[in-house]
C-alpha cells in the first residue's frame, strides 16, 4: 500500500512501478532488507526508507538493486523503458498541478 510521503504524491506513477518491479521482488524472492544490503552495498535504511517510498531512488541507487536482485540485461531494459514512460506521467501530471495552483 502506498503511504502518502512526498515521492508518492510528485510521482506516483514512478513509485507504483518500483513498487510492481523492484520492492516486491525482494519480497518474492524471500530475501531480507540486511540481505540485500549485503549485496548491494547499500545501507538497510536506504532500502526501508526506499520501500516506504520516501524517495525516488537515484539512477546509480536503481542499478544497485537491479542487480543485487539478479535482473537479466533484458529485465534491466524493459524496467528502464517502463521506468522512462511513468516518469514522463508523472512529469505531465505536475505540469497540470502547477498550471491549477
Amino acid at each position: 500500500m502506498l503511504k502518502s510521503r512526498n515521492a508518492c504524491r510528485r510521482y506516483p506513477n514512478v513509485i507504483r512501478l518500483l513498487e510492481k518491479e523492484i520492492y516486491s521482488r525482494r519480497r518474492e524472492m524471500k530475501i531480507s532488507q540486511n540481505e540485500l544490503s549485503a549485496r548491494t552495498g547499500l545501507s538497510r535504511n536506504c532500502i526501508q526508507q526506499l520501500e516506504c517510498h520516501e524517495h525516488v531512488p537515484h539512477f546509480p541507487t536503481l542499478f544497485d538493486l537491479m542487480r543485487g536482485l539478479e535482473f537479466s540485461k533484458r529485465e534491466v531494459c524493459v524496467f528502464l523503458i517502463k521506468f522512462w514512460n511513468a516518469y514522463g506521467m508523472d512529469k505531465t501530471l505536475q505540469q497540470k498541478q502547477d498550471e491549477i495552483c
